[in-house]
């Protein structure tokens, strides 16, 4: 009996908490888990959750969400990002993990006070382009991708805090990182990344917090 409190105890503990990604500012905003019950109300709608509703696509209805501050979609079926998503201007954190996109239209620059992307577990083998006039993004997460390119133009995300790159097929970062001057963590861990320019990378980034690995098949 005591080793099941245990057991529970630890299982809650490691739980992911949906507060640790929402804004304090919006805490006590409702969450909307249902599509159709937020179309019932589109401009109050700030926060909308629609995880595991096995979507293939994200709606057109979505524009009416004028004033959606935070919309999860992870662990969906999604493989495009429509155009219109550049409608909806007043996201800060967006979470698309656990998809199948491959690419981020140009249009995804519009989102001009996004602070948080989450697009881990996707189909992405190039870095998004359109992410690097991102300027308030301040945690960017693309962890188990198949990215295998950083571009110097990365040095354009200035407020960036915190870059998850883990389980990619990089091997080198542009010298232009040492330009992210507000950087406190980068994850690199399971990337093909050499003994030499793992130093490099350090010397880059002083101030930073980097997570290094070898690269293998740890069945992720």
């Amino acid at each position: 009996m005591r080793f099941l409190a245990l057991l529970f105890l630890i299982l809650l503990v490691n739980q992911p908490l949906i507060s640790q990604v929402i804004p304090d500012n919006l805490d006590t905003c409702y969450q909307y888990y249902s599509l159709e019950e937020a179309l019932k109300q589109p401009e109050d709608v700030r926060v909308l959750i629609l995880k595991k509703q096995k979507l293939n696509k994200i709606p057109q209805s979505f524009t009416q969400f004028k004033n959606l501050v935070y919309l999860d979609l992870s662990k969906n079926k999604i493989a495009d990002i429509p155009t219109f998503i550049g409608q909806l201007e007043q996201l800060e954190v967006l979470v698309l993990n656990k998809n199948n996109i491959s690419k981020i239209p140009n249009e995804f620059a519009n989102l001009i006070h996004l602070k948080k992307l989450y697009l881990s577990k996707n189909n992405i083998n190039y870095f998004p382009l359109a992410i690097l006039e991102l300027k308030q993004l301040e945690k960017l997460i693309l962890n188990q991708n198949t990215i295998s390119t950083i571009p110097y133009a990365i040095q354009n995300l200035s407020n960036l805090k915190y870059l998850d790159l883990w389980e990619n097929d990089i091997s080198s970062l542009p010298q232009s990182i040492q330009n992210l001057k507000q950087l406190e963590e980068l994850d690199l861990r399971i990337t093909p990344i050499s003994p030499t320019n793992k130093e490099k990378i350090k010397k880059l980034l002083p101030n930073t917090t980097i997570h290094f690995s070898s690269s293998c098949n740890c069945g992720y």
